[in-house]
């Protein structure tokens, strides 16, 4: 297949080293600077996916977003294309719109590790998940070295995917931190399952690796440790078991199987690490709203602020209207205020019109059950 790397991301940088090492995949066109790429450049490239990651602009998303939505092989969104929600809700959008197929790119979900994990050992015909009975706990550890606070919330964003998929959707989160600094940092959540989920961000250890991720049960326990070559090293009851770092070319390459993928993972990484930043700044506990969802919460939100507008701008026209009505005898404005005493009728039929707006959030739909 013929690829198409797009932004600066750590996860483009990957599939530049795998793609080098491809004799059946090769890369046609590649560019970090999204102003300068043309839809007829990448169709004349003959590129047959795009890899879309990181960008260091938002304002060029919109450009972007516009011959992603005209390309006509298939478009891969990678882990933090942005920190937006309501750009990643925008996303979610355009895959119903677009000519070809877009697909949220998440390697951590699809690592040959959560496989092992799923899947039965030895023997045995429980997985090794299943084999520490109800999950009661997720607790990750990240290392990382000195940044800032973007890049640990970055770092987060990626991570949380893999915790959600283990506990479920988190419903609220409240972060904590020593000082100023951004490291160490400490996530404390719980997901709609009741299940209880830490991510904590940790300065470089011998112990613990490149990250380590603890699922303990009501039968037993399960530590993943996460090396940086990519490999996942498994320690259950019983077993100890490796796995191999991802093929991300194989991986693109599955694009029927991938047709039905959910954004639900792509979206809520971005909500929770929201959440998270509120948490720091309010430092206190900040509730994640799971019955919204994409077009859903962001029609909620604008429709919120219009409202608020459109109140505070009626009071101040009736005021002034108010104002004017009480000199037009005195100033002979009579025919300004013949227009005048019309203001209270239209802005009545401004607030129907906006009642009537409302009845659209009952056909946008809402988020799914896991």
């Amino acid at each position: 297949m013929d690829f198409a790397l797009l932004g600066t991301s750590s996860l483009v940088r990957q599939f530049e080293a795998q793609l080098a090492d491809s004799s059946i995949h090769q890369r046609v066109f590649s560019s970090t600077d999204l102003s300068e790429v043309e839809l007829i450049a990448l169709e004349q490239s003959g590129a047959e996916v795009i890899i879309f990651g990181g960008i260091a602009d938002e304002e060029a998303l919109p450009r972007a977003m516009q011959f992603l939505k005209a390309f006509k092989g298939t478009v891969f969104i990678a882990p933090l294309s942005t920190r937006a929600v309501l750009t990643a809700y925008e996303f979610e959008r355009l895959a119903g719109e677009c000519v070809g197929v877009l697909l949220p790119l998440l390697p951590s979900l699809h690592h040959p590790g959560m496989q092992l994990l799923n899947a039965s050992a030895g023997n045995s015909t429980t997985s090794l998940l299943a084999s520490v009975g109800e999950i009661e706990r997720v607790d990750m550890q990240r290392v990382l070295p000195s940044g800032d606070v973007e890049s640990v919330l970055d770092a987060f964003a990626e991570d949380i995917t893999i915790l959600v998929a283990l506990a479920g959707s988190i419903k609220e989160v409240v972060a904590m931190r020593t000082g100023s600094e951004p490291i160490p940092l400490n996530v404390q959540s719980t997901s709609k399952n009741g299940r209880l989920v830490r991510w904590s961000a940790v300065r470089p250890s011998q112990e613990i690796g490149s990250a380590q991720i603890l699922i303990e049960g009501t039968q037993g326990r399960v530590l993943v440790r996460l090396r940086e070559t990519g490999v996942w090293d498994i320690e259950s009851n019983n077993n100890d078991l490796s796995s191999q770092p991802p093929d991300l070319l194989a991986h693109c390459a599955l694009i029927n199987s991938l047709a039905g993928s959910s954004w639900e993972p792509f979206t809520h990484s971005l909500e929770v690490r929201e959440a998270v930043e509120k948490s720091l700044n309010r430092g206190r506990l900040v509730r994640i709203n799971l019955d919204g969802h994409g077009e859903r919460t962001a029609f909620m939100g604008t429709m919120a602020s219009l409202g608020c507008a459109l109140l505070l701008g009626s009071l101040g026209i009736l005021i002034f209207s108010a104002a004017i009505l009480s000199f037009a005898p005195e100033n002979r404005f009579g025919r300004l205020s013949v227009w005048v005493e019309k203001v209270p009728w239209l802005l009545a039929g401004v607030m129907v019109l906006f009642l009537i707006i409302q009845l659209f959030a009952f056909v946008i739909p809402g988020r799914t059950e896991d």
